[in-house]
């Protein structure tokens, strides 16, 4: 772990370019077609009210291996769960730091409208590939996406019932992020829902990946910030879901 001075700036959008995401997390489990279980799929399963233990219940894989990315289960596979098992229906979400577009494809595919931040400039051809993958004879384009960081994106929160982040937060600068978290305070009625790896918790700047990456502290403290004055949904481990 590195231990030097913080970071004051990151070029988000060439960072995470073409090559750095398509050697990132779940890029087994997409090419096996489906989505990360223990951080996407679990966030998906708190914005449908679908706690992480009845996930379990149905793949047990994942119990004692939140990283399972064998051939056993598709993408449908996840999707006919979520359906069979959803207390909720999230309609309007919008997912910070989309990434390779798992997450905003499923959500699509659900039936929600989402929109997707993420600042890469490959994003357009990353999530087209992924479409490619996950959902080969369905043409998924009616989400929408800004391709910006977070901080330049300018959005309207009340516009949104679900705010997604999956294994994102630790990516975003504080003095990118948390501006924007006063914004969803002031403004936000549903559920807020950051999720990564259960081991990734804490998780410090410069653990896991380079302080450029990881750049941030996300923490039980931090999760403190997010919960005081709402309710808590879900909280285990890095796994949070407050509803405003």
């Amino acid at each position: 772990m590195e231990s030097r001075g913080p970071i004051t700036d990151i070029d988000y959008s060439n960072t995470y370019n073409k090559t750095f995401l398509n050697q990132s997390d779940g890029i087994k489990n997409l090419e096996n077609q489906h989505i990360k279980f223990g951080d996407a799929l679990a966030a998906i399963c708190y914005a449908y009210d679908i706690d992480y233990e009845t996930m379990l219940e149905h793949f047990p894989e994942v119990r004692h291996r939140e990283r399972y990315h064998g051939d056993k289960y598709s993408v449908q596979d996840q999707m006919d769960f979520v359906k069979q098992h959803a207390k909720r229906t999230p309609k309007n979400v919008l997912e910070i730091g989309a990434g390779r577009g798992e997450v905003t494809l499923f959500l699509t595919a659900m039936g929600c409208n989402v929109t997707a931040i993420e600042p890469s400039t490959d994003f357009v051809d990353l999530i087209t590939d992924t479409a490619q993958k996950l959902y080969p004879t369905t043409a998924l384009d009616e989400y929408e996406y800004i391709n910006k960081p977070i901080h330049q994106s300018d959005i309207d929160y009340t516009k949104y019932d679900t705010i997604m982040l999956v294994e994102s937060l630790e990516h975003i600068l504080p003095k990118d992020f948390d501006p924007e978290w006063e914004k969803i305070n002031n403004n936000f009625k549903g559920y807020f829902i950051v999720v990564n790896w259960k081991s990734y918790h804490p998780i410090a700047i410069g653990q896991y990946a380079s302080r450029e990456v990881h750049c941030r502290l996300v923490n039980d403290s931090l999760y403190n910030t997010y919960c005081k004055g709402h309710t808590t949904k879900v909280r285990d481990k890095s796994h949070l879901c407050v509803e405003l």
